[in-house]
């Protein structure tokens, strides 16, 4: 297992740990720990948006799935005691910005910052098929889709849209899910969080998951975690809404702050109408 450390202090790096990583460093065994000085101290840090233009890509927009700060693949990552955040801001005014892009067959994460907006944490597969034309353009868009299982404990993960998602099996054990507060767009230039907001402009602040869970997979599991908010109002965050049909996300002894919403779930396009085939529990 290749060891990487990271000292105190902010990292300014964009991180692809992918096979061919692996075979530049001979590193047989396809598996990495990475591990920071601490959670308050370490931070890797980057700032890509989805609606940045590629610079390969002759004005191509990044995409969601190459908008990360670090990606992470082969047969084990291990990550602890550090903070990875995307600083790319509002999506809807950068795009999606993925922090973790947690692609490793087995993935563990303890006492691990995760600081974004939209789409904080990307845990793999993607879904089979994209809904929009160049959807999936990133590392693993061609890839087959291989289940990965994943386990993230004692994390602090922030965000505001489908800030956790994917299609992989999952555990969150106590962590602290933190939903941030969208200021309405009336001008975009003036988003502050020092500035009066006229809550009725964004009656719905966000959605905690989305997952995209394969059938007959178990989904993502959240255990004895606390949601809570920086100043969202009350009822206005869904815990989860299904990114595919089947979607499974658990919630089993967790406490929930007023800020979310009595229902819990909600639908994809029309969050009124959730989809008799999403798999969702608050045990």
């Amino acid at each position: 297992m290749k060891k990487i450390f990271f000292s105190n202090g902010t990292h300014y790096q964009k991180l692809y740990f992918d096979e061919e990583y692996y075979k530049n460093n001979n590193v047989t065994d396809n598996s990495l720990h990475i591990k920071g000085a601490g959670m308050d101290v370490t931070t890797i840090s980057w700032s890509d948006g989805g609606f940045d233009k590629a610079p390969d890509d002759k004005g191509i927009k990044l995409g969601t799935f190459r908008s990360y700060t670090m990606f992470v693949s082969g047969n084990e990552a291990i990550i602890e005691d550090l903070t990875i955040e995307n600083t790319a801001g509002d999506g809807r005014i950068r795009g999606q910005a993925i922090a973790l892009y947690a692609d490793a067959s087995k993935v563990t994460c303890r006492r691990v910052h995760l600081k974004g907006h939209q789409d904080t944490l990307f845990m793999s597969p993607l879904p089979l098929t994209e809904r929009e034309k160049g959807g999936f353009i990133g590392p693993r868009e061609n890839s087959p889709r291989l289940m990965t299982t994943q386990y993230y404990e004692d994390c602090i993960i922030e965000g505001d849209v489908d800030f956790i998602f994917g299609g992989a099996n999952a555990v969150f054990k106590n962590c602290t899910i933190v939903s941030l507060y969208r200021a309405p767009l009336i001008d975009k230039n003036t988003i502050s969080k020092e500035k009066a907001a006229d809550y009725t402009d964004v009656p719905v602040q966000g959605f905690v998951c989305a997952p995209c869970t394969p059938e007959d997979e178990p989904g993502i599991r959240f255990i004895d975690c606390r949601f809570i908010t920086d100043r969202c109002p009350d009822s206005s965050v869904y815990l989860a809404r299904p990114w595919r049909e089947k979607g499974a996300a658990s919630f089993e002894n967790c406490s929930f702050g007023s800020h979310i919403h009595p229902d819990l779930f909600a639908g994809w396009k029309d969050i009124y109408d959730l989809e008799k085939t999403a798999r969702f529990k608050n045990l």
